[in-house]
Order: structure tokens, then C-alpha cells, then sequence
């Protein structure tokens, strides 16, 4: 693996732009699971971040759990409306379910035009790790792409920034 930075004004903008979204994304998608008692499942891909469904605490305490899909592990227990012909007395309480359910699932967040603004795309990165983090206006990253834009650094300096931006997470979250 090897470090790089890029200091493009494009790409810091870019990545910023994909924070802000992704944090709207988030908030949007607590609410839709809050509203219906539980908490957000995501799918965290290469080119996206998408709602995965509602994480319920005690999915067979839940009234009327009948009306939702039962979670899996392979689904991170992830629940979303039941699909296809209800029976007649479920049909309205279904159809209710799934109106609200609908209106209120957020729209996925692409991280193509950050990869794009970065000098890659998705494709490079499905058997390429990649990791990235954006401190005082500057993108780290850790990966084995050759990316144009991007400047090679030395492990200790990037061990530095993402050092310095840890602590500076912790210290926003408390």
C-alpha cells in the first residue's frame, strides 16, 4: 500500500460535497427508521451509500410485525414493508405502511463524482483498497491505485494527518 495526498481544490470540494450528502442522507434515513420505531441499516458499496431498511430491537414484540419482511442476517436484520398481495385484512394497514415507508426512503448517495474528482472511478476500486479521509482541506489516502492528481507521501506523515483527524472526530462527537 502507499500514500498519497491531494491537495486539488476540485476533489477537496468533491469529497466535501459527498460528506455533506452523505450526512443529510444519514439524517433523513434515521428519520424514516425512528418513525417506525427502529434504527437505520445502510449498504455502504464502492460507488454508493444506500438505505438498507429498519433494524428493529425486538422484531417479533413489534405490533403488526406481520407487515414487514422478517430480518436475516445475511440482511444485517434489515426489515422493509412486505411486498405482493397482502391478505384483505392487511391490505389497508399494508398499503399505509408502505406510503409512508416510500415517501420517506432517502435517495442513495454516488460516490462517483468523488472518485471521478480524485482521478478513478468505482471499477478501479472493486479489487483495489482504497481508503480516504480529508483533513485541513487536504485528501489522504491509502490504496494501490495510481491516481495523476495525487502526491506520494511517506506512512509516517499519513499516519500524522489521520492521527490528527481521529482526535479531531472524537473531539467533535463529545
Amino acid at each position: 500500500m502507499s500514500y498519497f495526498k491531494i491537495t486539488n481544490n476540485n476533489a477537496v470540494q468533491a469529497f466535501k460535497s459527498f460528506e455533506t450528502s452523505k450526512a443529510e442522507f444519514i439524517e433523513q434515513a434515521t428519520k424514516l427508521a425512528t418513525h417506525f420505531g427502529g434504527k437505520p441499516i445502510f449498504s455502504n458499496r464502492v460507488e454508493r451509500v444506500s438505505f438498507a431498511g429498519i433494524n428493529f430491537h425486538n422484531f417479533n414484540q413489534l405490533e403488526k410485525n406481520h407487515l414487514w419482511m422478517k430480518p436475516k442476517a445475511a440482511s444485517s436484520f434489515a426489515s422493509s414493508p412486505k411486498y405482493g398481495k397482502p391478505k384483505a385484512a392487511d391490505r389497508e394497514a399494508l398499503e399505509a405502511i408502505k406510503a409512508k415507508y416510500n415517501a420517506m426512503v432517502p435517495d442513495e448517495v454516488s460516490r462517483e463524482p468523488l472518485l471521478e474528482a480524485i482521478g478513478t472511478n468505482s471499477g478501479n476500486c472493486f479489487f483495489t483498497p482504497l481508503s480516504l479521509f480529508l483533513h485541513d482541506d487536504v485528501i489522504y489516502l491509502n490504496t494501490r491505485l495510481s491516481l495523476a492528481d495525487a502526491t506520494e507521501i511517506f506512512g509516517s506523515e499519513y499516519d500524522a494527518a489521520k492521527s490528527a483527524y481521529d482526535t479531531a472526530k472524537i473531539e467533535v462527537a463529545a
